[in-house]
């Protein structure tokens, strides 16, 4: 399918009512390996119960008979859970894995892998909670299904040029970046605001303009970190996404969980689709590498 024939299906498909969202994030453990100091899941995780491998299967291929085409496996981390990985490998047409990299995918899931790493690597390790960056980098080191999601923060937004060049060394795929998202703007000391916003802001550009070949981001993106205008239409509180924890029970308003101030929001899952849903080009050939049909 040409590039232009999928940004229409991805528009129509947008538009059209559906009884059953095509988009799913499925948190499928409730267990993690690290302690980050930014995590929405460790704020708002309300139990550790998790479906069994069984369960899962009933789960997707129930979901995937009523419409849903592509899912995102997130935790806790979800490469503690391998054997669901696979399972949502041989069902779903679209996948996404979002994971910090300590586990290593193996190499015949070959879809999109979304990993954290937040800075060099005494920056890394101190926002982890472990001395894991060296595990991680030796993990992802040529990994081409591979996409770098940096958070950015108080902690580690003066680092975007150090991430860049971590992500070029390590010769993955590419590099994008959320801004951390509050629940509690007020009294938060992660969150970036200001002038520490407006200078995120301003790397980001300049980044994206030297390297555009492997920083996915696009002018227009960049801009809605510091604008937030994505969260006022914000496609995830639509009918076409929702969001489940390992226990089957719904989050809302989105994967980010209960009590999240949706006007700090810096995720670029939204970010993106905000752009997409609004014709920028720039973004939508974006997306086709983000998500090459192969996956």
């Amino acid at each position: 399918m040409s590039k232009t024939s999928r940004l229409f299906s991805f528009l129509k498909n947008s538009l059209k009512k559906k009884d059953f969202p095509d988009v799913i994030n499925y948190e499928i453990t409730s267990r993690c390996n690290l302690n980050c100091e930014h995590c929405y899941w460790r704020k708002t995780i309300k139990s550790k119960k998790e479906l069994s491998c069984d369960e899962w299967k009933h789960v997707f291929l129930e979901h995937k008979s009523r419409g849903a085409n592509s899912a995102y496996l997130t935790g806790g981390e979800p490469a503690l859970r391998l054997d669901i990985i696979k399972l949502a490998d041989d069902i779903f047409d679209g996948l996404g894995i979002v994971s910090n990299g300590v586990i290593k995918i193996p190499d015949e899931i070959q879809r999109r892998i979304f990993i954290s790493i937040d800075g060099p690597k005494e920056i890394h390790d101190k926002i982890r909670g472990r001395k894991v960056f060296d595990i991680v980098l030796k993990n992802i080191k040529d990994d081409k299904r591979v996409i770098l999601t940096p958070t950015l923060s108080t902690t580690n937004y003066m680092y975007i040029g150090e991430l860049v060049k971590i992500a070029k060394d390590a010769n993955v795929e590419g590099i994008t970046f959320s801004t951390y998202t509050s629940h509690n703007k007020e009294n938060d000391p992660l969150l970036l605001k200001g002038k520490e916003l407006d200078e995120t802001v301003d790397k980001l550009k300049e980044v994206w303009k030297k390297n555009k070949d492997i920083v996915f981001l696009t002018p227009s993106m960049i801009n809605l970190f510091k604008t937030k205008e994505h969260y006022k239409q914000c496609y995830f509180k639509g009918k076409n996404f929702i969001s489940f924890d390992a226990a089957l029970n719904i989050k809302r308003p989105c994967v980010i969980g209960e009590g999240v101030d949706c006007s700090t929001c810096g995720c670029i899952v939204p970010v993106m689709s905000h752009s997409l849903k609004h014709l920028d080009i720039k973004s939508w050939i974006l997306f086709d590498r983000y998500f090459p049909e192969r996956y």
